[in-house]
C-alpha cells in the first residue's frame, strides 16, 4: 500500500476535464460503479450512460452499477443503524468476489456519506475512511483494474441555523483528503465541491431528506462525472430526459443487471444473500441493449 502512495495522480475539478482522459476511457471497457444507496438507486448511473449512449452512437459502453444501500468503506456503523436492525455493510465482504466475477476495467467509486456515520469529525473516523480508500485502490489494482476514479462525497444537504452542527463539513473534509491524493491510475472527480456550488446557487434543496439527490441531484452527478472524460451535456431538464424511450431503455437495463448480478456476487446487509449463477442477465441486457442501439443507431 505504501507504494500506491509514491505515484501519480492526475486531479479532477468540477468544470475541468480530467488531462489525457476522453470518453475512450470508458467505451469499449467494462466499468462498474461501487458505492451506497445513491449508487444503488443509480439515477445519475442512467443518466450518464444515456447521454454516452446518445452522444457517441458508434461507441459500444459496457456499465454495471453495482452499489449497495447503507454501505461503507470504513467498516462503521452507528449503534442505532436501520432501528437497530442491522449493521452498516462494509463493501470489503462482497469486493473480492465481485472482482473476481465482474471482471471490471474500470471502477467508478463514490463513497463517504455513511462512513462519518453522521457524526462529528473524529480522527479516528476520518482514518478509517482514509484505510478503506486504500484499501480499495490496493484490491482493484491488484485485481487488473485497469483505471480507477473515486468520486469525492455529495454534499450533506442542510441548512443550519447558527450554532447547529452540519453534517456536510465532516464530508468537505472527506472530499480535501481525496481530492489531496496521488495514486498512478487513479483520478479524483470532485463531486462535493460541484454540487455544494450548485446547492449555494438554488432555493430548493437537491435532496428531500438531506443525503440521498432527487432528479436534479442525480443529474448534476451525472453531468459532473462525464465532464471529466470531457463530455458535454444539454441543458435540459430532467423531464426532457426521462420522458426520452432511450433513457427508459438505458434505465431498464441499468436495473436489470443491478438485480442478477448483486444476487451472483452475494451480499450481507439486513440479511445474507449467497452468491448464485447469474442466469439470463446479460441475455436480458443484450436484448435492451438492440433496442438501445436501433434508436441511437437510427437502425
Amino acid at each position: 500500500m505504501r507504494a500506491i502512495l509514491k505515484a501519480t495522480l492526475v486531479f479532477l475539478s468540477f468544470g475541468t476535464p480530467l488531462c489525457a482522459q476522453s470518453v475512450d476511457s470508458l467505451a469499449g471497457k467494462r466499468l462498474v460503479f461501487l458505492g451506497d444507496s445513491i449508487t444503488q438507486g443509480g439515477g445519475y448511473i442512467s443518466f450518464a450512460t444515456y447521454y454516452l449512449e446518445k452522444q457517441y452512437p458508434e461507441k459500444v459502453f459496457d456499465i454495471y452499477g453495482l452499489g449497495l444501500a447503507s454501505e461503507t468503506l470504513s467498516g462503521l456503523s452507528e449503534n442505532n443503524h436501520a432501528g437497530g436492525a442491522f449493521p452498516r455493510p462494509c463493501l470489503f465482504e462482497r469486493l473480492g468476489r465481485l472482482l473476481e466475477r465482474a471482471k471490471p476495467d474500470v471502477v467508478i467509486a463514490c463513497y463517504g456519506i455513511n462512513d462519518g456515520i453522521y457524526l462529528p469529525l473524529s480522527p479516528e473516523r476520518l482514518a478509517a475512511f482514509q484505510k478503506g480508500v486504500l484499501r480499495l485502490v490496493d484490491q482493484c489494482k491488484n485485481a487488473g483494474v485497469k483505471e480507477m476514479f473515486l468520486v469525492t462525497p455529495p454534499i450533506y444537504d442542510f441548512s443550519p441555523k447558527p450554532g447547529d452542527f452540519n453534517y456536510d463539513s465532516v464530508m468537505a473534509e472527506y472530499a480535501r483528503w481525496e481530492t489531496s491524493l496521488k495514486i498512478d491510475g487513479v483520478h479524483v472527480i470532485d463531486l462535493h465541491s460541484a454540487m455544494r456550488t450548485a446547492r449555494d446557487t438554488r432555493t430548493e434543496p437537491l435532496s428531500g431528506d438531506h443525503v440521498h439527490p432527487g432528479d436534479d441531484g442525480h443529474l448534476l452527478m451525472a453531468r459532473t462525472i462525464l465532464n471529466a472524460f470531457g463530455v458535454t451535456t444539454p441543458n435540459e431538464p430532467v423531464s426532457t430526459v426521462k420522458n426520452d424511450p432511450l433513457f427508459k431503455l438505458v434505465d431498464q437495463k441499468r436495473q436489470t443487471r443491478w438485480a442478477q448480478w448483486m444476487n451472483h456476487i452475494g451480499y450481507t446487509r439486513e440479511k445474507t444473500v449467497e452468491p448464485c449463477p447469474l442466469g439470463n442477465a446479460e441475455v436480458e441486457a443484450a436484448g435492451i441493449q438492440r433496442k438501445i442501439d436501433a434508436i441511437r443507431r437510427h437502425e
